[in-house]
């Protein structure tokens, strides 16, 4: 199954569910999503590397592969 797909049918009904409620929240679905739209989402902000499958499916919005995440 494609992640991205995934991830976007996720992020958009995690945004549905919170709308209103957490916009720092809503601002990082926001981000992934315009990620997606983009092209670059699965790829780190830091390192240009790839951002794991499993860890995009744990955390669909993060912006960072494991290592970047840990040394920040």
């Amino acid at each position: 199954m494609d992640v991205t797909a995934d991830a976007a049918r996720l992020l958009s009904s995690r945004r549905r569910a919170i709308a209103g409620r957490d916009t720092l929240e809503l601002g990082e679905i926001d981000a992934a999503l315009a990620r997606i739209a983009e092209g670059t989402y699965g790829t780190c902000e830091v390192c240009g590397g790839a951002i794991g499958r499993d860890r995009l499916r744990a955390l669909p919005e993060v912006r960072r592969c494991v290592g970047c995440s840990v040394e920040r």
